[in-house]
């Protein structure tokens, strides 16, 4: 198809005496084409285009938003608005993103302000003591931020698998006082499983239920792109620089958590933020935090225990009580990893929290455990020695054999 222009061009040229061939060189068209035209005396009409709705066109104003905002991650983009029910590729939208993203990456480098509410972001750090043997330890610092408000939350653990994660995020929202609709992290094994896939095939399936039980959006960050999580990672250097350097001693790591409370509560969330001028602890109401679900996803295998005669349950060489009506009875320990343990019953009721000495073989009482103990009726206790028992045969009358002579004699006579 040639357009009406061409047509008008192919004949003036013919007018002018040009043959076919020579038409056909001077425009750069099919002698047949241009043999077809001549034959023609009407110009092609034209044509009105049918525009055709793209998967990506009623995404694209959210997109070009979210990376005014400073959010340049396809892959961020590409799991919000597959949630909202885009069906394409993420090449398409790679290919979208390209010619706006080097703007996007300006605006994201001055800094990229979260709405009230919207985002929280975590990380791990790692922190090393040294022990009192010389040798050296390391230690977990999980960091959550509220993106808002700047509001932080600190706490230090042996590990950080997937158990300890859970538990460090609950006492987060506990301490916040709610959730965010998404919380942030990077491809950590205890939350992205396979970091290739999209969807809900690439969460950890244990983690995506906690997500649901909470009621928050998880969303993950690539590691080649570190500023999309910037406020965490600048958190992890905070605490390194600002907490760290004012630990002199600690003897375990419950008390390693109640300087760091204190800190976050007279230092760090009460002071004037650089950024955003504010004190973050004033401003945390606006970030207007969802409830978070109070029933605990108790997602860890409790350790089960035996309660021994002396109302005392074994756990890592050390010893607990617990109320003495559990005698005899099996509860569950939940080891939380941060210097501290729970007990719990049958039914998974909470019996006892305690905090782990630092040393083995220790015993940790607590007498409301044992009061009314003397006062219950408690069964027979074994005897000690056999119990003679009288004898109950007839008692027989013994006579002196001389009776029985004289008896003898008698019958003699007779």
């Amino acid at each position: 198809m040639i357009t009406m222009e061409e047509y008008y061009m192919i004949k003036g040229l013919k007018n002018k005496g040009m043959s076919i061939m020579q038409i056909s060189k001077e425009m750069g068209v099919d002698r047949k084409t241009v043999s077809n035209w001549l034959k023609r005396n009407e110009p092609p009409a034209y044509r009105i285009h049918q525009f055709r709705q793209g998967k990506l066109d009623p995404f694209k104003d959210y997109i070009l938003e979210r990376m005014n905002e400073g959010c340049v991650n396809a892959a961020v983009i590409f799991d919000e608005i597959a949630a909202d029910g885009y069906q394409g590729k993420m090449t398409i939208l790679r290919e979208f993103m390209k010619p706006y993203r080097k703007k996007a990456l300006a605006k994201a480098s001055i800094r990229y302000e979260t709405p009230p509410g919207k985002q929280a972001q975590v990380d791990w750090g790692e922190f090393v003591v040294t022990m009192p043997d010389g040798k050296l330890k390391k230690l977990y610092a999980f960091i959550m931020v509220l993106g808002h408000s700047r509001n932080y939350y600190l706490e230090f653990t042996e590990n950080s698998k997937f158990d300890t994660l859970i538990g460090c995020l609950e006492r987060a929202f506990a301490y916040f006082g709610g959730v965010t609709e998404s919380i942030l992290y990077d491809n950590m094994k205890t939350v992205v499983a396979y970091s290739h896939k999209t969807g809900n095939d690439k969460w950890n399936q244990r983690f995506l239920r906690f997500a649901e039980h909470h009621h928050f959006i998880p969303v993950r960050h690539r590691p080649y792109l570190p500023r999309s999580k910037g406020k965490v990672e600048r958190g992890v250097q905070y605490v390194r620089g600002n907490f760290w350097p004012r630990v002199k001693s600690f003897s375990g790591l419950a008390e390693l958590n109640d300087q760091a409370r204190l800190w976050l509560d007279t230092k760090c969330n009460t002071r004037l933020h650089q950024t955003i001028h504010k004190i973050p602890h004033e401003i945390l109401t606006e970030e207007l935090l969802k409830p978070m679900n109070t029933e605990p996803f108790l997602s860890v295998d409790l350790v089960s225990r035996k309660v021994m005669n002396d109302c005392m349950i074994s756990y890592q060489s050390n010893y607990y009580s617990v109320p003495f009506r559990f005698v005899g009875h099996r509860v569950g320990v939940r080891d939380l990893r941060n210097g501290t343990i729970e007990i719990y019953d049958e039914t998974g009721a909470l019996i006892e929290g305690y905090r782990k000495p630092a040393q083995r073989h220790q015993v940790q009482k607590m007498k409301k455990h044992f009061e009314g103990l003397n006062s219950q009726n408690h069964k027979a206790k074994a005897r000690k020695a056999p119990l003679m028992i009288p004898d109950q045969s007839p008692k027989v009358h013994q006579r002196p054999l001389a009776v029985y002579d004289s008896l003898v004699s008698e019958v003699s006579t007779w």
